[in-house]
C-alpha cells in the first residue's frame, strides 16, 4: 500500500483540488500520512500568484526530495502547468503532473500496485471527492469548488494563463454534494472558485439562482462565499444576506471578501480592474444597507509599477473610510508572462515601507471590527474541542475564529453544534 502525504499552498480552490485527490488515491487503496516523514510519495499542490509563493513551492520540493524514503516528490496545480522544466530541474526525485487525474495511475505503476479501471468502475463515484464526504463532514465547514478559471486578465496576474477559461461545475452537481454533506452533518459549506461571480449552468444562470437552488433544495444551515469580485456584488446576491423576517438568520454568511487591489483609479485602469473607486464604494454601501453587519474583507497590491505616493495616500485614505473587517496585504511581484511584467518595477524598499504602513492600518481596522461586535450575540459554529487544554475552536458568520474556553459553553459540547454567545 503506498503511503502519501499532499501539501496544499495557495487558494481554497486548491484545497478543494487536494481534497478530490486524496478520494482519487482511496481507490487504488493509497493511505494517507500525516507527515512527509512517514510517506513514500509526497504530492505538492502549487500556488504561482505571487514570487514568495514560488519560492515556498520551491523551498518545500527541496525538502521533500531530500527526504530519505521519499521515492517521489509530484508536483501538480499552478506551477505545474506554468514552470514545467524548471520544477524538474530541483531533483531527480521530483515529476511533474500538471493534470492532477494522471496521479493516482502514477503512483500506482510505481508501485506495482495499480488497480485497473475496469476492476473499479462499479464503485467510482460520479463525483471523485464524494468518497471522502464522511471524512470531510468531520470538518464541519466544507470546502465546496464551483468554479475553475479566469477571463479577466489583470495586468498583474499569471492565474487566467495557467487555469485557462471559466468552467461552472454543473448546478445538479454542486446540489447533490451540499445535500450529502448537510446529512452528513457538515453546518457550512464555503463555495470556492477561481473567479467564483463568473458562476453559469444552464437554468443557474449566475452565483444568486445557485444559492436559491442550495437553500431550496438542501438542509445546509449556512453558505459562504470565498471570494467575490466587486462587478459580481449584485443585488439578486445581495438579498441573501437579509435577514428573514421571523429573525432568522440569513442563508449567506454576513462576511464577504472582495478584493479591492488599489485605492487610485489610475492605478486601477493600468492593472486592468473594470471598476472605479467610486464603484467600490457604492459596492460597501449597499452591502452595508441591506446587512449592516456584514464583515467585507478585501486584498490590496501594494507598489505595483505606476503606483506613486499620491496613488498610495489615496489607497490609504480609501481604506480608512470603508473600515475593512480584514485586509491582505501584498507586495507586488512581477509574474513572467503578464501585461505588467515588462513595467519599471519600484524601489524594493519603498514598497517594504508603503507595505508596513498598510498592515498596521490594516491591523488596526481588525481591532476595531472585533471591538464593535464585543458584546453582541455572535453564532459560532465548533470546529474543535480540546478536552485537555479546555478550549474550542469555531468560526463565527462574520469570520471570527475565537478559542473559548470550554467551561464557558453549554455542557458536552462537541464539534459541528452551533452556539450563541458574545465575545
Amino acid at each position: 500500500m503506498a503511503r502519501y502525504y499532499i501539501k496544499t499552498f495557495g487558494c481554497k480552490v486548491n484545497q478543494v483540488e487536494s481534497d478530490e485527490l486524496h478520494a482519487a488515491l482511496a481507490l487504488i487503496d493509497a493511505c494517507n500520512v500525516d507527515s512527509l516523514e512517514e510517506a513514500e510519495f509526497v504530492i505538492v499542490n502549487t500556488c504561482t500568484v505571487t514570487g514568495e509563493a514560488d519560492r515556498k513551492v520551491r523551498k518545500e520540493l527541496r525538502k521533500a526530495a531530500r527526504t530519505e524514503n521519499v521515492l517521489a516528490v509530484i508536483v501538480t496545480g499552478c506551477s505545474a502547468a506554468l514552470k514545467k522544466e524548471e520544477l524538474r530541474e530541483i531533483d531527480e526525485k521530483v515529476f511533474v503532473l500538471a493534470a492532477r487525474d494522471e496521479i493516482p495511475a502514477f503512483i500506482a505503476r510505481m508501485t506495482e500496485e495499480w488497480v485497473f479501471a475496469d476492476e473499479v468502475d462499479a464503485e467510482r463515484p460520479e463525483h471523485p471527492a464524494s468518497t471522502s464526504s464522511a471524512a470531510l463532514a468531520k470538518r464541519v465547514r466544507v470546502p465546496v469548488k464551483v468554479q475553475d478559471g479566469c477571463e479577466s486578465f489583470c495586468s498583474y496576474c499569471i492565474v487566467p494563463f495557467v487555469r485557462g477559461a471559466c468552467l461552472s461545475v454543473p448546478a445538479d452537481e454542486v446540489v447533490g454534494r451540499v445535500h450529502e454533506l448537510a446529512n452528513l452533518g457538515v453546518k457550512e459549506v464555503v463555495l470556492t472558485g477561481i473567479n467564483l461571480g463568473n458562476y453559469a449552468d444552464g437554468e443557474c444562470s449566475n452565483l444568486a439562482a445557485l444559492l436559491g437552488r442550495l437553500q431550496a433544495e438542501t438542509d445546509i444551515y449556512r453558505v459562504r462565499l470565498s471570494s467575490i469580485e466587486p462587478g459580481d456584488v449584485a443585488g439578486e446576491l445581495l438579498s441573501f444576506l437579509r435577514p428573514s423576517a421571523d429573525g432568522s438568520m440569513p442563508l449567506l454568511c454576513e462576511h464577504l471578501h472582495i478584493p479591492l487591489q488599489s485605492g487610485s483609479d489610475y492605478v486601477l485602469g493600468e492593472m486592468n480592474r473594470r471598476y472605479t473607486v467610486d464603484d467600490f464604494r457604492e459596492i460597501v454601501r449597499a452591502i452595508r444597507q441591506v446587512n449592516p453587519h456584514t464583515a467585507i474583507t478585501t486584498d490590496v497590491i501594494v507598489g505595483y509599477p505606476c503606483e506613486d505616493d499620491e496613488d498610495f495616500q489615496q489607497t490609504l485614505d480609501l481604506v480608512q473610510k470603508i473600515g475593512f473587517a480584514n485586509v491582505h496585504v501584498f507586495r507586488y511581484s512581477p509574474r513572467e508572462g503578464t501585461a505588467a511584467a515588462s513595467l519599471m518595477p519600484l524601489d524594493p524598499q519603498l514598497i517594504k515601507q508603503r507595505a508596513q504602513r498598510l498592515q498596521e492600518l490594516a491591523d488596526q481596522q481588525a481591532a476595531d471590527f472585533k471591538q464593535q461586535l464585543t458584546g453582541k450575540k455572535l453564532e459560532v459554529i465548533i470546529e474543535t474541542v480540546d478536552d485537555a487544554l479546555g478550549v474550542a475552536n469555531g468560526t463565527s458568520r462574520e469570520y471570527l475564529r475565537p478559542s473559548l474556553p470550554v467551561d464557558s459553553l453549554p455542557k458536552n459540547v462537541q464539534a459541528g453544534d452551533i452556539v450563541t454567545l458574545s465575545l
